[in-house]
């Protein structure tokens, strides 16, 4: 009976298959990187700022890839049995005496009374720089006030001396144009209007003007109408005197 020798063929080794995972993934990671640089010159900020992030995520594979290597080292260290050459770990913990128990305690008690005393005085320290700020505040606001009054009595007396003032010079205008106006001084009279800047006084005067140059153009219009009417009625005469 002949017999058929067979090659045995290897099977899939599962490094190379992690191999070519990796290789893919860095490939797929480099092209991705290379797609988010184009996005550094949209005008998207939301988009833009997507890309940013993603691409700072991709370029971080590798140190995050470090970290958990490092944890996994840690861990696996940890609980191998390596640990048992370390005596430290495994040494019972030597037990304290009533004595030593009580220095302990004692202590314990000291530094909690410390530390309350400390906290005691933090509190009150902050309650007296609280009380002094309000003190200043309350000082400040205080004066502060007091100026403001003070400032805005002497505006007040200010405005009522400059009021009172106004009303003796109005009065004083006022008594002079009244004296021009009755000595007939009509020169003085419009200069004292003048001075004192009344629109309506000087609104009057100019219509008041108006109205004596109207009266004078009708008067002197008046005049030569009647002077050409007696000129007419003069000629008239004589030429009845002629033909007679």
């Amino acid at each position: 009976k002949a017999v058929v020798s067979t090659q045995s063929t290897g099977g899939i080794d599962p490094q190379d298959i992690l191999k070519e995972r990796e290789y893919r993934i860095s490939q797929r990671m480099g092209l991705r990187l290379k797609e988010l640089e184009l996005y550094e010159n949209i005008e998207n900020e939301n988009l833009k700022l997507r890309a940013s992030i993603e691409a700072k995520a991709i370029r971080l594979i590798e140190f995050q890839k470090q970290v958990r290597k490092e944890v996994l080292n840690c861990m696996q260290r940890d609980t191998t049995l390596e640990t048992a050459f370390n005596s430290k770990l495994y040494k019972r913990a030597k037990k304290q005496s009533l004595r030593e128990a009580r220095v302990t305690e004692k202590l314990e008690k000291q530094q909690k009374l410390e530390q309350e005393r400390k906290k005691k005085q933090r509190h009150q320290e902050f309650l007296n720089a609280v009380m002094q700020h309000t003190k200043e505040f309350r000082d400040h606001h205080r004066q502060t006030m007091h100026k403001t009054l003070k400032i805005a009595k002497a505006v007040r007396i200010y405005h009522e001396n400059a009021e009172r003032e106004e009303k003796k010079e109005r009065e004083r205008i006022e008594k002079e144009r009244l004296k021009r106006l009755m000595s007939e001084d009509e020169e003085g009279y419009r200069k004292l209007i003048d001075e004192k800047k009344d629109k309506r006084l000087l609104q009057l005067l100019h219509q008041t003007d108006e109205f004596i140059k109207d009266m004078t153009n009708m008067v002197r219009k008046h005049q030569e109408d009647l002077r050409d009417a007696r000129m007419k009625k003069k000629k008239k005469l004589e030429r009845r005197k002629r033909i007679m």
